[in-house]
């Protein structure tokens, strides 16, 4: 697995937990799913300025 593809898994995951314990949220699919689409355009924005 590419080293950048598991940082951002990884970001996800802990991102999911956070959500779920500090605000009590329980993330449908179709939150998931967004938050995914969110999370792989702020990261593609990130890498592509580095």
């Amino acid at each position: 697995m590419n080293k950048s593809v598991a940082y951002q898994l990884g970001v996800f995951v802990v991102l999911l937990i956070a959500l779920n314990f500090f605000f009590h949220l329980h993330i449908s699919i179709i939150g998931s799913l967004l938050l995914t689409l969110g999370l792989s355009f702020v990261m593609n924005m990130i890498q592509s300025r580095s």
